[in-house]
């Protein structure tokens, strides 16, 4: 191959096209190659993650390939250079060391990576690492605006070349596993042995590694501080079916922990080892996986709740139980209306069965425009249940002020 011939082609090519790309991508109300200090991210990439390398040159022979980046920010030049780019051949575990060149366009914010000789009938993984903008803040690959250092913010993509196809052969992952829903989640239930369901999202061509879905990676303990065993009563790829081994005690909130540093995807040997981890915070990556999870509440009792409505020159706020009247006091009910507070009278009663209680709130002033209650969530029932302001039938949650217009 001539190698020198080759080359002088590209850069003809370049040449030729720099001005085109250059009059058609500037855009002149943006500044001068400022990079701003939140993290740049990849905005585009081609070959797309999982896509096919095309061969550039046909007259020659093997595959010249050329991959094209577009960032969100202005680059650093100074890191986009080979050195900061690995290429793994992922069938033989073996990284392009030689042919690997880069030209970057500062003004339009695209990288061009060309590839001299890259084998037919592979699969490979691009890494991006320590590029930055020209503000120094480094690749931000998950997206979360957190600098997870390296490798964990290192750019991932695959690609692969004529042939591979045929080979049976798959692509590593690039994207974490996560958690896509637990149930029961933030609700009631009166069932003392539910089925606990986990469902995971980004599980990879082979799925959840089972033997990480074992009860030893999850725990259940209630708002009492006891612990329950768990059983595993079912598991696939991408869900795991818990069940306590005995009855939950009523009334109490049960909190499933779940050890994500422990589950993980199965992988090609080549997976970097940190994609394979369970991602339970949404993320992404990062050097210790949290724990994470969620609880509901094993109860036959449902707390209260209210109803807001329209009396004369007032609002009656109607509960569904008996409620402990020293909490419905001017702190925790309100009306608001387009000037602020609306100061009030209030009449505290029962309806005439004794079984739910009622307050009538009488305006000491006119309403001007549109009128909004409030109900704390410190208000309780006169059986200690906790006000349920956002319909979870959990009571005493941080979120249960209550808002609505009326």
């Amino acid at each position: 191959m001539k190698k020198l011939l080759i080359f002088a082609i590209a850069l003809f090519l370049i040449v030729a096209c720099e001005k085109a790309e250059n009059l058609l991508g500037i855009d002149p109300s943006l500044p001068d190659s400022t990079g701003a200090a939140n993290q740049p991210v990849v905005a585009a990439i081609s070959p797309t993650n999982g896509g096919q390398l095309d061969d550039q040159n046909s007259t020659v022979s093997g595959i010249q390939g050329q991959i094209e980046i577009t960032f969100s920010d202005y680059m650093d030049e100074g890191t986009m250079v080979p050195a900061n780019i690995e290429i793994l051949n992922t069938i033989t575990n073996s990284a392009l060391t030689t042919g690997i060149t880069t030209e970057y366009f500062p003004e339009i914010k695209k990288l061009f990576i060309y590839l001299d000789l890259v084998p037919d009938a592979s699969a490979y993984l691009l890494t991006l690492k320590d590029m930055r903008n020209s503000y120094g803040t480094r690749l931000d690959f998950d997206e979360d605006n957190i600098d997870d250092g390296t490798p964990y913010d290192d750019y991932l993509s695959t690609f692969y070349t004529e042939g591979f196809l045929a080979t049976g052969d798959s692509l590593v992952a690039t994207h974490w596993p996560g958690i896509d829903d637990i149930d029961p989640y933030l609700e009631r239930t009166a069932n003392q042995q539910p089925v606990i369901t986990v469902d995971f999202v980004n599980v990879s061509f082979f799925g959840i590694d089972e033997a990480t879905l074992i009860p030893g990676n999850f725990e259940l303990v209630s708002s009492g501080g006891s612990v329950y065993a768990l059983d595993a009563i079912s598991t696939t790829g991408s869900q795991v079916r818990l069940q306590p081994t005995g009855n939950l005690p009523y009334g109490y909130n049960y909190t499933l922990t779940i050890k994500c540093a422990n589950i993980k995807i199965i992988a090609k040997s080549t997976t970097p080892d940190y994609i394979v981890i369970l991602d339970g915070n949404s993320n992404g990556p990062e050097a210790n996986e949290p724990d994470t999870g969620g609880y509901f509440r094993v109860d036959t009792i449902i707390p209260p709740h209210v109803n807001v409505s329209n009396i004369t020159n007032g609002a009656k706020f109607t509960f569904t139980k008996k409620m402990d009247e020293t909490t419905l006091i001017f702190t925790n009910l309100k009306v608001f209306d387009d000037q602020g507070f609306v100061p009030a009278d209030i009449r505290i009663y029962p309806n005439a069965g004794d079984t739910y209680t009622m307050v009538d709130f009488y305006f000491q002033r006119p309403i001007v425009g549109s009128k909004k209650a409030f109900v704390s969530k410190d208000v309780k029932g006169e059986n200690g249940y906790g006000f349920d302001g956002n319909g979870n039938e959990i009571g005493d949650e941080p979120w249960d002020d209550f808002y609505t217009t009326f």
